[in-house]
C-alpha cells in the first residue's frame, strides 16, 4: 500500500502543479511568439516607410537625417499599433537603413526623383546688391547734407 499511496501523492502533485507550468510555458509560447513576429513584420514595416519617405520627399526638400528619424517614427508607430509596445530605437533605426540599402540596391528607389533645395544664389546675390544700391544712395544724401554744412560753416568764417 505504500507504493500506491506514494503515486498518488506523486500524481496529486503533478495535477496541482499542471496549471502552473501550463500558464509559464503559455507565457514563453506567447513571448516567443511574439519575437518571431516581430522579425517578420520589421523588414516589412521599414521598408514601407522608406518608401513613404522617398514618396515625401519628391513633394518636398527634405535632408536624409529628417527622412530617417521619420521613417524610424512610422516604424515604431505602426508597431505601437501592433501591440508591440517596447521596442528598441536602434533596432528600428537599424531596420530602416537596412531597407534603405535593399532598396537603393535594386534601383527601387530611382522611381523617386528628389526634390533639391532651391538654389536661392541668385535671390541672395539680387538682394545683397539691392541693399548696396540703397546704401550708396544713403551715402550721397549724407554726402550732400555734410556738403552743405560744411559750406555754411566755411562761408561763416569768411564773413
Amino acid at each position: 500500500m505504500e507504493v500506491n499511496s506514494i503515486a498518488n501523492v506523486i500524481t496529486a502533485v503533478a495535477v496541482a502543479s499542471l496549471p502552473i507550468i501550463t500558464a509559464y510555458m503559455s507565457k514563453w509560447l506567447k513571448l516567443s511568439h511574439k519575437a518571431t513576429s516581430l522579425i517578420a513584420i520589421l523588414p516589412t514595416l521599414a521598408k514601407d516607410a522608406v518608401v513613404a519617405m522617398q514618396q515625401l520627399g519628391v513633394e518636398k526638400a527634405i535632408e536624409g537625417v529628417a527622412k530617417k528619424t521619420r521613417a524610424v517614427q512610422i516604424v515604431a508607430k505602426a508597431l505601437s499599433d501592433l501591440g508591440f509596445n517596447e521596442t528598441n530605437e536602434a533596432t528600428l533605426a537599424n531596420a530602416v537603413e537596412s531597407a534603405y540599402a535593399k532598396l537603393k540596391a535594386d534601383g527601387t528607389l530611382d522611381a523617386y526623383p528628389q526634390t533639391k533645395p532651391a538654389d536661392d544664389t541668385q535671390a541672395k546675390i539680387a538682394e545683397v546688391e539691392a541693399a548696396l544700391a540703397s546704401l550708396k544712395e544713403q551715402e550721397a544724401t549724407a554726402q550732400k547734407q555734410l556738403d552743405a554744412l560744411q559750406g555754411g560753416t566755411n562761408e561763416e568764417t569768411q564773413a
